[in-house]
C-alpha cells in the first residue's frame, strides 16, 4: 500500500464519514506530477511504470522510429486509465507527439499530446476510458505530422483506477485542498474553560466559487432570479459585455443592460467575471470592426478598453482580455504581433486589481485539437509573461463531447506548474446527448474540477434565455430542475457543511471538519448565549477560535 502524506492522514482520521480511510483504502495513489519543461534527463516512471512496467516498445515500421507502440492485454471498461512518458526528439527542433489506443471496436484518437523538442526531454502526461472491456489493444506514440523524425521514450507509465478507486482519490484531494480542521474554544470571562457548552454551527457561505452563465432574460424574471440566487456565487455575462453587444454600431454605445445585470449580482453578494474585451474570432465580432485597419483599428480598440473598463472598473474579479487566441488572429493579423500583450497591458492599467484571462476552448475537453494542446496553451502564456502581463489567469472554457476525466486530470496538472489561478469558465455538455447523458457527464467534469487543487472556481455556460441555453440547461422554463440541475444540487449539498450541534469537551473545546467559507457559530452556556461568525480560508493547519460568554 502507498503511503499518505501526513496531512492526509489527518484528515481521513477527522473525517470518520469520509469514504477514504487510511484503515480500508490499499488502492494506488494518484501521482500529481507534472512537468513543462523540457529536462536534460526523464525523471522516474510514475506508479514505478504500473502496467507497463518491464513491457518491451514496438517498432512499427521496421527500424523506422517515428511511430512506437505497446501491446495492451485485458483492459476493462469504466476503468480510468492514467498515462505518462517522456520523449525526446531527432529531425526537427520540435514536434507534436500524439499518443492514440486502438482497441477491437473503438479508435481514440488521442489520449495525451506533448510539443516534444529536439536534444532533451519532454513529458507527455493524458489517459484514456473505454467503453467496453478489451482483450488486446494497442498504444500507439506518433508524431502527428508528415515530417521525418525519430521519436525516443523513457519512463513509460500506464496506471489503472477502478471507479471507486478514482472517486476515492477524488474525495482525498477534495478534503485537502477545499476542507479545514476547526477547534472553536469556549470560556467565560476570566478565561476559565467551560466544559459541556452547546454549540452550532452552520455554514452560511462557501469559499469556493461555483456559479454560471446568465442572459438579459435573467432580470425581469424574478423565479429565474430565485433559482439562481439559492445556488450560485458566481456568475458570468453570456453575451452582454460583449463588443457586438455594447458597441453594435459604431460611435454608440449602450451599457444598460449590463448596468442592470451589474446591480443584480452586486446585490446579491455574486462574483462576476468579465466576458470579453476582444475575441480573435471575426465572427463575433460587430460587422464594423471588420472593414477597419491601420490607425482606424486601433483606434476603435483603444476606445473599447477605455470605455470597457473605466466603466466598470473593479466590478469584475476577472476579464477575458483576448479571447480563444490560440484558434484566431484577427486584432494580431491587422495590428502586429504585439496587439495581445498591449490589449493585456492596456486591461491591467485600466483596472489593476482584476485577474487577466487567456481563455480557450478544447484544451481540457479534448486533446484532439493541434491548435489548443496543453503545451501550446503553456507556451502561450509563457509568451505572455515574457512580454511584461502583470496579472494573468489560466481560462479553460469545457464544452465537453465524452469527458475523459485521466486526460482532463493529466492536463490541469501540467498547467498547474505555472503557479496561476486556473478557472473551467463555460463548461457545458453537448446537446447531441439527452439530457439523463448531459447530467452524468456534467458530474464527471464538476468533480474533477472541484478536486484538483488548482482549480479556483467553476462556471457552467448554461444561460437561459428564450427557452433554451447554448447547449445544456439546469432547468426547464417554469424553473423546474432538469438531471442536470439535480447534479448541481446534489454536488452543492454534498459540499456543503451541514448544520453541527454539540458539546465543549473536556478541554471546553469543540472540533469539526469543515468547507471552506463563512460560519456562524452560537455557543450556548446556562443562561448565556452568544452568537458570532468566523471565516474558514485555506490553510493546513487547525482553525482555532474563541468565545467568551
Amino acid at each position: 500500500m502507498a503511503e499518505l502524506p501526513l496531512f492526509a492522514s489527518l484528515i481521513l482520521v477527522l473525517l470518520s464519514s469520509s469514504p477514504l480511510h487510511t484503515s480500508s483504502y490499499d488502492g494506488p495513489l494518484y501521482d500529481s506530477s507534472a512537468y513543462t519543461e523540457c529536462k536534460v534527463q526523464p525523471e522516474e516512471a510514475l506508479y514505478k511504470g504500473g502496467i507497463l512496467k518491464d513491457q518491451l516498445i514496438i517498432l512499427e515500421d521496421g527500424d523506422k522510429v517515428d511511430l512506437l507502440s505497446f501491446r495492451l492485454k485485458n483492459l476493462d471498461s469504466a476503468t480510468k486509465y492514467c498515462f505518462s512518458i517522456w520523449i525526446k526528439i531527432n529531425g526537427a527542433d520540435s514536434s507534436l507527439i500524439r499518443a492514440s489506443l486502438e482497441t477491437e471496436n473503438t479508435k481514440l484518437k488521442c489520449i495525451g499530446t506533448v510539443i516534444a523538442k529536439r536534444g532533451c526531454w519532454s513529458f507527455l502526461k493524458g489517459g484514456f476510458v473505454i467503453s467496453s472491456p478489451s482483450n488486446s489493444s494497442t498504444l500507439y506514440i506518433k508524431n502527428s505530422d508528415s515530417r521525418n523524425i525519430s521519436i525516443q521514450i523513457a519512463s513509460a507509465s500506464l496506471q489503472p483506477f477502478t471507479e471507486d478507486e478514482w472517486r476515492s482519490n477524488q474525495d482525498t484531494k477534495i478534503n485537502e485542498a477545499r476542507k479545514r480542521a476547526v477547534t472553536i474554544h469556549v470560556s467565560n470571562r476570566q478565561g476559565v474553560g467551560l466544559q459541556g457548552a452547546a454549540i452550532r454551527v452552520e455554514q452560511v457561505s462557501k469559499d469556493f466559487p461555483f456559479g454560471s452563465a446568465i442572459a438579459e432574460s435573467i432580470l425581469a424574471n424574478s423565479r429565474y432570479q430565485k433559482w439562481f440566487v439559492e445556488r450560485f456565487n458566481a456568475a458570468v455575462f453570456e453575451n452582454e459585455l460583449k463588443w457586438n453587444a455594447t458597441e453594435y454600431v459604431q460611435g454608440v454605445v449602450n451599457y444598460t443592460i449590463p448596468d442592470q445585470m451589474v446591480e443584480f449580482i452586486r446585490s446579491n453578494q455574486i462574483i462576476a467575471r468579465g466576458h470579453n474585451i476582444f475575441w480573435e474570432n471575426p465572427k463575433f465580432n460587430p460587422k464594423w470592426v471588420l472593414n477597419l485597419t491601420g490607425p482606424g483599428l486601433e483606434s476603435a480598440v483603444s476606445y473599447r478598453i477605455r470605455s470597457l473598463l473605466e466603466k466598470y472598473k473593479e466590478e469584475f474579479i476577472h476579464w477575458d482580455v483576448s479571447n480563444e487566441m490560440l484558434h484566431f488572429d484577427f486584432y494580431e493579423d491587422r495590428l502586429g504581433p504585439n496587439a495581445t500583450l498591449q490589449f493585456f497591458d492596456t486591461a491591467h492599467r485600466a483596472d489593476p486589481l482584476a485577474t487577466l484571462f487567456m481563455n480557450e476552448f478544447n484544451v481540457v475537453e479534448t486533446c484532439e485539437d493541434d491548435e489548443s494542446t496543453v503545451d501550446a496553451y503553456v507556451a502561450r502564456m509563457r509568451e505572455l509573461k515574457r512580454g511584461g502581463v502583470a496579472m494573468d489567469g489560466i481560462g479553460l472554457q469545457g464544452h465537453f463531447d465524452v469527458p475523459n476525466p485521466p486526460l482532463m486530470r493529466g492536463i490541469l496538472d501540467k498547467l498547474a506548474t505555472l503557479g496561476l489561478p486556473i478557472w473551467l469558465t463555460e463548461v457545458d455538455i453537448s446537446n447531441k446527448f439527452n439530457m439523463e447523458k448531459q447530467a452524468i457527464y456534467l458530474e464527471e467534469v464538476v468533480r474533477e474540477g472541484f478536486s484538483h487543487p488548482a482549480v479556483d472556481g467553476v462556471i457552467l455556460w448554461t444561460a437561459l434565455r428564450r427557452g433554451t441555453c447554448y447547449q445544456m440547461c439546469l432547468t426547464d422554463t417554469d424553473f423546474n430542475n432538469l438531471p442536470t440541475g439535480d447534479v448541481v444540487d446534489k454536488l452543492l449539498k454534498e459540499w456543503d457543511s451541514e448544520v453541527l450541534e454539540g458539546q465543549t469537551d473536556d478541554h471546553a473545546s469543540y472540533t469539526f471538519f469543515g468547507f471552506l467559507g463563512e460560519y456562524k457559530v452560537t455557543a450556548n452556556y446556562g443562561n448565556s448565549t452568544v452568537d458570532s461568525t468566523f471565516s474558514l480560508s485555506p490553510g493546513r493547519e487547525t482553525r482555532h477560535f474563541n468565545i467568551q460568554l
